[in-house]
């Protein structure tokens, strides 16, 4: 078979001018990540396309160097590559025959149909498999001379995952749309209706809308939607009503929408907790279900969100004392864990749609596994295929790198570590009192943390490197994958993030004078531990920025910078820790002059494996 594809699709059709329209979903798609974008209308005589690598912007002063004909019907596309490289041939949308589409998704058969397609005397232009599938539509329209049925005969052909925008240069008041597996909703309007990959395309114009499910094809005038089955019966869908503001995708005078989103965290921390506890503790169980028989726990995700995982086992495992392990999607799928009826698998991915994520989740669902899934989005794939679902309050993220996403996540499952804690009696009266006031607490911890007025200071002693080490143990160490990750993932500097007992095995080689060392001290049973690796690197000339709670003992010739944390709960330190870190990732790249919120090579939706 993330998320079934990192591309982006909007179409339309109504009153207004469809270049205009097409550019403003476009626009707003750029957060997935892309490298080349194009639109496609249907003119009176022929549909006409315009495609351009790199930006949305050098795609809009194209069409104004050289602009396209009036219509009020079009498809728009922004690719992230797959099949070939990042040029205008292989950039979408595509056009053969009567058909002319925007393709999300992988067609995994592409190979076996486009040489049954030549042999047919199709002609292909480009390398991909987008091409294929239109090819593909055009043989089905030539048989079956009916938009719906030729659809539905290539639905059977096509091997993989797909969604699909399309225009019929016969049928030119119509936007047809199918999909497979790939995300793909419908927006209503006045006079106006929209097809998006995403709800933002087109969430400045309207709110209203409806999700298009797996074997599901769809016909969209300016003024009606039909939507049909494979056998091309009819279904009634009833339109829902986003809860997302429109300022959700705008920056609100924020440099970055990263920025803006950790800005957002102590809110968003806040909104998860109540939405899971609105009371007290005692409703943990109503958030957390029928957990007291599993002892054996898998948690699965990819990225963030399995480094999030990652600190929830090691919570677990710690203070709750039972069987947890955490798993890489993409290596779990094809694994062989044990599994017993004691065991809970957990996924965890923000859009709900994380291809690998929802492959290790249908694999564990055949041997009868309970299954959680933590996702921040209503409807998604994952919420609707788990036994049971938890959203996260995080609301729209924009940036690639993900902060508010992961806090909420790991806020998750932190309070369902804590739930655990109860059932198995691990908790003191006075361990819970500590952590019913620090949940109070929270949101003024990470704002704190926030509007720390020294970030730039601490960035300057990294942006000018390309090499950095993050060192930690225990739960240090995992927050210093995420943190290691951010920096990476926004600057371009090559971060590596290391048990701090582990530097001398090997990677202390690699330390040389003024190399810069992040090194992270909440674990207190490990203080001594790990400062006596942190005077090592030292020794070798490191550069090190401590990020420590407790200063006491702590010699000024260990450190050339150091950032002092609040003292939390052991449940819930780990979500005030990493923000500072979220925070000199953004300064640091700020400083070095990146693309922050759509890093290169990068794409908010992973959706092919």
């Amino acid at each position: 078979m993330e998320e079934i594809n990192m591309c982006g699709i909007i179409a339309y059709t109504g009153k207004t001018q469809a270049v205009d329209m097409l550019l403003a979903g476009l626009f707003h798609l750029e957060y997935r990540g892309y490298d080349s974008s194009g639109i496609a209308v249907l003119g009176k005589n022929k549909i006409e396309l315009r495609k351009k690598k790199g930006k949305v912007e050098e795609l809009k002063k194209s069409i104004l160097c050289h602009p396209l004909p009036k219509s009020t019907i079009g498809i728009g596309h922004t690719r992230w590559a797959t099949h070939g490289v990042p040029n205008e041939i292989n950039c979408h949308p595509h056009q053969i025959g009567n058909i002319t589409l925007v393709h999300n998704g992988i067609i995994e058969n592409y190979k076996t149909l486009k040489n049954s397609l030549e042999k047919q005397g199709y002609v292909f232009v480009s390398d991909t498999d987008s091409e294929v599938a239109a090819a593909c539509l055009d043989a089905c329209y030539k048989e079956e001379r009916h938009a719906l049925k030729a659809m539905a005969k290539a639905y059977q052909l096509l091997e993989g995952s797909f969604a699909f925008a399309i225009l019929f240069e016969d049928h030119k008041e119509a936007i047809y749309a199918m999909r497979k597996h790939s995300p793909l909703v419908i927006g209503h309007g006045e006079d106006e209706n929209f097809v998006a990959s995403d709800i933002s395309a087109f969430l400045q114009f309207s709110k209203k809308f409806i999700t298009l499910q797996h074997e599901e094809l769809a016909e969209i005038k300016k003024d009606n939607v039909h939507v049909y089955n494979l056998e091309l019966k009819e279904i009634f869908k009833e339109p829902e009503i986003s809860l997302l503001d429109a300022n959700s995708v705008q920056k609100n005078n924020y440099d970055h929408f990263m920025l803006k989103e950790i800005h957002e965290e102590p809110q968003v921390v806040m909104d998860t907790i109540h939405s899971i506890m609105p009371n007290d503790v005692s409703d943990l169980s109503n958030a957390f279900p029928n957990l007291e028989k599993f002892n054996n726990i898998h948690i699965v995700g990819c990225g963030s969100a399995m480094y999030a995982g990652m600190v929830a086992k090691y919570m677990m495992e710690q203070y709750v004392r039972i069987r947890c392990e955490c798993y890489c999607a993409s290596e779990y799928r094809y694994q062989t864990p044990t599994y017993d009826e004691n065991t809970l698998a957990v996924f965890i991915s923000q859009s709900g749609e994380t291809a690998d994520t929802l492959a290790a989740l249908r694999k564990v669902k055949e041997y009868g596994v309970k299954t959680y899934a933590i996702v921040n989005v209503i409807g998604s794939a994952l919420s609707k295929e788990a036994d049971h679902v938890i959203y996260t309050q995080a609301g729209k993220e924009v940036s690639v790198a993900t902060t508010k996403a992961y806090c909420s996540q790991l806020c998750i499952l932190s309070l369902m570590t804590i739930h655990l804690a109860l059932l198995h009696n691990k908790l003191s009266s006075e361990d819970l009192k500590e952590i019913k006031e620090e949940l109070s607490l929270l949101p003024d911890y990470i704002e704190k943390m926030i509007d720390y007025p020294y970030y730039e200071t601490l960035a300057q002693q990294i942006s000018t490197h390309d090499n950095v080490f993050f060192i930690g143990r225990g739960i240090d160490y995992i927050l210093s994958l995420e943190g290691s990750l951010k920096l990476k993932e926004i600057s371009y500097i090559h971060s590596e993030a290391y048990p701090a007992g582990e530097l001398k095995h090997g990677t202390i080689s690699l330390i040389e004078d003024k190399t810069p060392v992040i090194a992270l001290v909440n674990e207190e049973r490990l203080y001594e531990k790990t400062m006596s690796n942190i005077k090592e690197v030292k020794a070798r000339g490191a550069n090190v920025l401590l990020f420590v709670k407790d200063m006491r003992n702590i010699s000024e010739d260990v450190y050339d910078e150091c950032f002092l944390l609040p003292s939390l709960s052991k449940f819930l330190q780990g979500i005030v820790s990493i923000v500072p870190l979220q925070m000199l990732a953004y300064t640091c790249a700020k400083q070095r002059g990146c693309e922050i919120d759509q890093p290169r090579n990068l794409a908010k939706s992973v959706t092919v494996e």
